[in-house]
């Protein structure tokens, strides 16, 4: 049964340098036994991913959200983290189409300046999809044909969010697409939702201890490489 854990947002200010999101494989890393043999959590369709790089946080704003950060990863948080700043998204050129509020994100504008934050493409699922299913039809004929295999989408149902990997995908003459998402769907989509172009994922960090790495010259702190992984709520 699905769990309520605490979400929290990432914060604003802890802004990376890259995102790769990857649609996760059969099992989920879930450490070593006592005899040192590495064992894994299966997970049928597999456990999305997100790892991010960053460079040092310069502001102090950006160093105190950092501290907070760290805090909560290391004692396993679940996490909203945005999918925004990755080639593997919609761009905000092709996107032309109705704007549900605020600007692109594009010409590397800041995570924290919150028109840009604030700016969520989406298009109208058309048709009702079960938890588990990997097929979602979304009406893109405010678009076009923009949405192609291999971008990143995804979902918001009630409190929860989740991404997806386009796996494959076809229209038909009206732009309404049929499209195969990897992993499958976490909770049951109706045609009150909508499909996102600027996901989020509800994620757990699982190399906390590796992104707490150190203070540049004792004042700026850093992060290393990061890698978090599907929470399944």
């Amino acid at each position: 049964m699905p769990y309520a854990p605490t979400i929290y947002d990432w914060r604003t200010n802890c802004v990376p340098l890259n995102q790769v999101f990857r649609a996760g494989g059969q099992s989920g890393d879930s450490g070593l036994t006592l005899g040192g043999v590495r064992v894994g959590n299966p997970e049928p369709g597999g456990r999305a991913e997100l790892r991010m790089g960053f460079a040092a946080f310069v502001t102090e704003e950006a160093n105190i959200d950092a501290s907070w950060t760290i805090s909560r990863i290391m004692n396993g948080a679940v996490m909203r983290v945005p999918v925004h700043d990755s080639v593997q998204l919609v761009s905000a050129a092709a996107l032309s189409g109705p704007e549900s509020g605020g600007l692109p994100w594009d010409n590397g504008e800041p995570w924290a300046t919150g028109a840009y934050w604030e700016w969520n493409p989406t298009a109208p699922v058309t048709a009702a999809a079960a938890r588990g299913a990997t097929s979602v039809s979304a009406d893109l004929g405010d678009y076009g044909q923009v949405l192609k295999i291999g971008h990143v989408v995804g979902f918001t149902v009630g409190a929860y969010d989740f991404a997806h990997a386009v796996m494959d995908i076809s229209y038909d003459a009206d732009d309404v697409a049929t499209i195969t998402v990897s992993p499958p769907l976490r909770r049951p989509l109706t045609t009150d939702h909508a499909l996102k172009f600027r996901p989020r994922m509800l994620a757990v960090c699982a190399n906390a201890a590796s992104v707490m790495t150190t203070f540049v010259s004792g004042r700026h702190m850093t992060f290393g490489d990061a890698v978090f992984v599907e929470a399944l709520v």
